[in-house]
């Protein structure tokens, strides 16, 4: 049975960051791993370093009747008090406390002597890095002893020292190890009468590749413990309570209903529990959604003895997702309250005000500074004329064994040090370009991080931009790990000290609308492992699989100049032989999406990549900053020559819907549609044949979806809203480019298409969106498409509820078509030369010879007709009497409908009755 203890503390030590301390993070920290008793009935403190606010602990087995355990909670000291009674019976007895707090658990070894002689020594074992360090034992017996050692490189520091009656403390500095193999030696404690002995391992790694010192010697920034939180807004059951318990699964959020006209500003007030001085705080907003992501901001403090607030600053957090600190020059002195006045925020209507945890901080002022050893804040360059003496001299063992391999010039710097360039955010692009946002990843590190190992991330000159980094996890079985799998921290100049709450890659969140003019920083990932990535525009395409082979993470990144890939290391080696192969397809995609888009004419091209990362629910998908694959997927899609064939339409497809420009060619219907003009691009830019043209579809007794939505759309006369086949509703806007484009060379008719969408005021309604696109088209063509736009129910009136991703109306009046219509013809453009709407990818050669038809033989049997030697045909249509009942584009295929008359129809609209 285990004995249960839960322990709330109220004054917290957190790691915080600052241009010359570590960033504010959660941390729980227990040094002593095993603690010895002697015999006598005592008491022991066990000092923990954490910012819980609660942590809990258990007492294993039998030791719960003669082991107690109590916190010890006195200004920022936190500490357990583990008690023992006497022990009168003869061996040693021990238990196990284990404490958990922030997902971690320590396990603690109480042993206590009993009547028999006894040496208890703690720890028992060192594992010291090759640098070398002191080491310290701790000796606990009930018979007299002495040390003895007979190592060269395992020396005695000055005198033992008693910490209680029956506890000797003895200290040993262990020397570098100047060999490339490891040493073992041990110290004896025995007693002279040969009653009692034990012994320390001591095991030296030798001087090999670098890895960072276990022990990172940084101390952790005080966190201010905040006693009351109030909102002047809040939803029932996420008051502002939420954002200071510790928990980012917890929100503050405004109350929802948001449409009042004074509902902005919001008020948020933090009381602190003691007064203090503020060095920083952190926002850390929700990390599912956008809703409530800060935008506009006051700060206000109330000073101790004053009864009101003072303004501090306003700050812009701009709807960023990722975690922000906001730091001072100088301490802000004796703060009792701090106060967020919340102009605007992210989200439907006026937007909202959340939190998923606000944090206020004090630096701690006993951290190394290392200045002593390094050029800047970045530590990536020793100062000139640094020696291993100088060295030597450090204190602090993660630095000096840093700036041990920089000088041996062994420092492994390819991927650990790296300037990383300024990106906008790409909300700001999608604002002004009406799609969906970019990639907010595109500084990926190359380096990976396990759950809540000390990460020392060593930031350069800033120039006052604000940045972040993420953790990604995407080992979500069943999900999605982009967001449920991640983690964001704030990074500063300087040295800063993480914790992260999940293991993953790690990339940097540099984003500033100046980025064209934004320099560089200089970040350096002094631990965690490198991963690695590979980039087109750093590696070449012979050093991919000794990059991907050197991979520690189960996930690597491949970086093109426009896409950005993130799938498991195993389908990489399975499947892909050739990353920049690879990489160029993706790469080749996403440019020419966006120049059929007209980014590249119109100097919009996004700077950000589009991101792809795999998953492990659904299908494919797209929405904000990515697009996701299915892992089943992967083994086509790590293929390059699969991806310019036949798998090229998933990718682009949803590489499309990121581009859906929104809502002059997304109205409410088109979700699925317009995104597939840019996959028929993609999918014929590469040679394939289009998916309206190839797509067999027998199975529905159609040739193809040419035949279906002409027999569908056309003869049957619906309005194109009411059509429920997304790819027949597609073949419309696919024959303006084949027509235009294709036939008459009109090569930007699209390109220009867009960009009037971009520049035009969106309409108020869906319906009025559509009519607003079949006027661009026929002003950019120059050309009077009405009657092509009619056949295709595009002009027609129509009311009508529907679901496309959410059910709504759509609604356009005969009064709005007809005003279309006049305004149209009101410029006297020309009317096309052919019978657009029966174009095809097969007949566009038909269309530009525009010959007249020559017959050929035509054989019926039933419903099936089969036409052979006919020459420029474009369709045939199907009557009964004079009702037009079928239209096939096809040279053979079988009416749906009884008929007894079939005409040839020229390009140019002239029909030959066939002679059946």
């Amino acid at each position: 049975m285990k004995k249960f203890l839960p322990f709330i503390a109220f004054l917290l030590i957190l790691i915080g960051c600052s241009d010359d301390s570590p960033e504010g993070i959660q941390s729980f920290e227990i040094t002593d791993k095993s603690v010895d008793f002697s015999a006598e009935a005592q008491g022991k403190e066990i000092q923990i370093t954490t910012n819980l606010s609660e942590w809990e602990t258990y007492i294993d087995g039998a030791g719960e009747a003669w082991c107690s355990v109590s916190p010890v909670v006195n200004g920022t000291k936190r500490a357990l008090i583990v008690q023992v009674e006497e022990n009168k019976e003869w061996d040693v007895r021990s238990t196990t406390i284990q404490v958990k707090g922030a997902g971690i658990t320590h396990s603690i070894k109480i042993s206590q002597l009993g009547v028999k002689p006894t040496i208890l020594v703690s720890p028992d074992k060192f594992t010291p890095g090759f640098i070398g360090q002191e080491i310290e034992l701790k000796i606990t017996a009930n018979v007299s002893f002495d040390l003895i050692d007979s190592l060269d490189w395992v020396n005695p520091a000055p005198m033992l020292r008693s910490v209680e009656m029956s506890t000797t403390t003895a200290k040993y500095v262990v020397s570098r190890n100047a060999s490339k193999e490891s040493r073992t030696g041990i110290i004896y404690i025995r007693n002279k009468e040969n009653k009692a002995s034990a012994q320390v391992s001591i095991t030296q790694a030798g001087e090999g590749d670098y890895q960072p010192s276990v022990e990172s010697g940084i101390k952790d920034d005080i966190k201010l413990v905040v006693a009351s939180a109030e909102a002047s807004s809040f939803q029932s059951g996420s008051g502002l309570d939420k954002s200071i318990d510790n928990d980012k699964s917890t929100i503050y959020h405004s109350n929802w209903t948001n449409t009042a006209s004074n509902y902005f500003p919001i008020t948020l007030t933090y009381n602190l529990r003691e007064v203090s001085d503020l060095d920083y705080l952190i926002y850390y907003p929700r990390t599912t959604g956008s809703n409530g992501h800060f935008k506009e901001v006051e700060i206000q403090v109330r000073k101790n003895g004053q009864n009101t607030f003072e303004k501090l600053l306003d700050y812009d957090f701009k709807g960023s997702g990722s975690a922000t600190r906001i730091g001072f020059d100088q301490p802000v002195k004796g703060i009792a309250s701090i106060r967020f006045i919340v102009k605007s925020g992210a989200g439907d209507g006026q937007g909202f005000a959340a939190c998923a945890e606000m944090e206020f901080y004090r630096k701690n002022p006993d951290n190394f500074d290392p200045s002593v050893l390094f050029t800047d804040a970045s530590c990536s360059e020793l100062r000139a004329g640094i020696t291993e003496s100088d060295i030597e001299a450090v204190s602090n063992p993660f630095f000096k064994n840093m700036a041990y391999y920089m000088l041996k010039g062994s420092y492994p710097r390819e991927f650990r040090i790296q300037q990383y360039k300024a990106y906008p955010h790409p909300n700001t692009l999608a604002a002004s370009n009406k799609t969906n946002p970019y990639s907010l990843l595109d500084n990926p590190t190359g380096i990976s991080v396990a759950a809540y190992d000390t990460l020392i991330v060593c930031v350069g000159e800033t120039n006052n931009q604000s940045l972040s980094l993420k953790v990604q996890n995407l080992n979500k079985p069943g999900g999605d790990g982009y967001n449920d799998g991640s983690s964001s921290y704030p990074l500063v100049k300087g040295i800063n000290k993480i914790v992260p709450t999940n293991r993953g890659l790690i990339y940097v969140m540099y984003h500033t609308n100046e980025y064209k003019t934004a320099s560089p920083i200089t970040i350096h990932f002094a631990s965690g492992k490198v991963n690695g990535y590979f980039d087109v525009k750093k590696h070449t395409a012979t050093q991919w699989n000794t990059l991907l082979n050197n991979a520690v993470d189960d996930y690597f990144d491949v970086l093109g100049e426009y896409a950005h890939l993130t799938f498991p290391v195993y389908q990489f080696k399975n499947n892909t032989p050739d990353g920049k192969a690879l990489i160029d397809v993706y790469d080749e995609i996403t440019r020419l999406e966006q120049e059929f888009m007209g980014l590249d004419k119109y100097d919009r091209m996004n700077p950000n990549r589009m991101y792809l990362h795999v998953i492990y629910t659904s299908y494919m998908y797209a929405t904000n900053n990515r697009t996701a694959y299915n892992n089943t997927t992967l083994g086509e899609l790590t293929n390059a020559a699969k991806v310019r064939s036949s798998s090229v339409w998933g990718p682009a497809h949803e590489i499309g819907h990121v581009n859906q420009t929104r809502p002059g060619l997304k109205w409410h219907g088109m979700t699925e549609v317009s995104n597939n003009i840019y996959s028929l691009y993609i999918q014929t830019s590469f040679g394939n044949t289009s998916r309206l043209q190839g797509e067999n579809l027998s199975g529905d007794g159609y040739t193809n979806r040419y035949e279906k939505a002409m027999s569908n759309m056309i003869v049957k006369k619906i309005a194109h809203a009411r059509e429920s086949d997304v790819f027949c509703k597609l073949v419309p806007f696919w024959q303006l480019q084949l027509y235009l484009r294709n036939v008459l060379g009109k090569t930007d008719f699209y390109k220009d298409v867009h960009e009037a969408i971009r520049t035009t005021s969106n309409q108020s309604t869906d319906g009025l969106s559509q009519l607003e696109f079949t006027k661009i088209c026929c002003d950019v063509a120059k050309l009077d498409l009405t009657d092509f736009f009619m056949k295709w129910g595009l002009l027609s009136a129509v009311d009508y509820t529907f679901d496309d991703y959410g059910e709504k109306r759509f609604v356009i009046t005969e009064a709005q078509a007809q005003q279309t219509i006049d305004a149209i013809k009101a410029k006297n453009y020309p009317k096309p030369a052919h019978a657009v709407e029966y174009i095809t990818d097969l007949s566009v050669p038909v269309y530009k010879m525009n010959a007249s038809i020559q017959k050929g033989n035509v054989a019926r049997s039933g419903q099936q007709l089969s036409f052979t030697n006919w020459k420029n045909v474009v369709a045939f249509e199907v009557y009964n009497d004079t009702e037009l009942v079928f239209i096939s584009p096809s040279t053979s295929f079988a009416s749906k409908s009884s008929f007894n008359q079939v005409y040839a129809v020229a390009a140019n609209g002239t029909k030959v009755k066939v002679d059946l």
